[in-house]
C-alpha cells in the first residue's frame, strides 16, 4: 500500500479494510487476515493493525472469536446500513470540494450521470 502524509496511517488502512467490506472482497462472515500477515501486507507495524482492527470492531464491522480469529460482521442488512453511511459521508465530502471548485448542484447531478 502506498500512503499519503495528510492522513494517518491507520485510518487509510481503515478506509482501505471498509472499501474491502463494502465492496465485496470481505463478505459477511468471512474471515479476514490475521494481523501480523496484515500487517506485512501494509509493510506496517502490527500495532497498527491492531488499532485499525479494534476501530473496525467498535464500528461493528468485524468481530472476534477468540479462538478462530476476526470475521466480518454476518449481519448483511447491517453492512448494508454501514455501506450506505459511508458512501453518503464520502458523497457529502466530495460534493464539499466540487464546491469549492465552482460546481453546483445542477452540474453535481450531471456528472454523476456520466460515464
Amino acid at each position: 500500500m502506498e500512503f499519503k502524509s495528510n492522513e494517518t496511517i491507520a485510518s487509510q488502512i481503515v478506509t482501505y479494510m471498509k472499501k474491502e467490506i463494502f465492496g465485496g472482497r470481505y463478505q459477511a462472515g468471512q474471515k479476514i487476515p490475521p494481523i501480523r500477515e496484515f500487517a506485512a501486507f501494509c509493510s506496517v507495524n502490527p500495532n497498527t493493525v491492531a488499532k485499525v482492527y479494534a476501530i473496525l470492531e467498535t464500528e461493528g464491522l468485524i468481530y472476534t472469536d477468540s479462538t478462530l480469529g476476526k470475521f466480518v460482521n454476518p449481519n448483511k442488512e447491517f453492512l448494508k446500513k454501514k455501506r450506505r453511511e459511508y458512501l453518503q459521508s464520502e458523497m457529502a465530502a466530495f460534493k464539499e470540494e466540487l464546491k469549492k471548485c465552482g460546481v453546483d448542484e445542477e452540474e453535481f447531478l450531471c456528472l454523476t450521470k456520466q460515464e
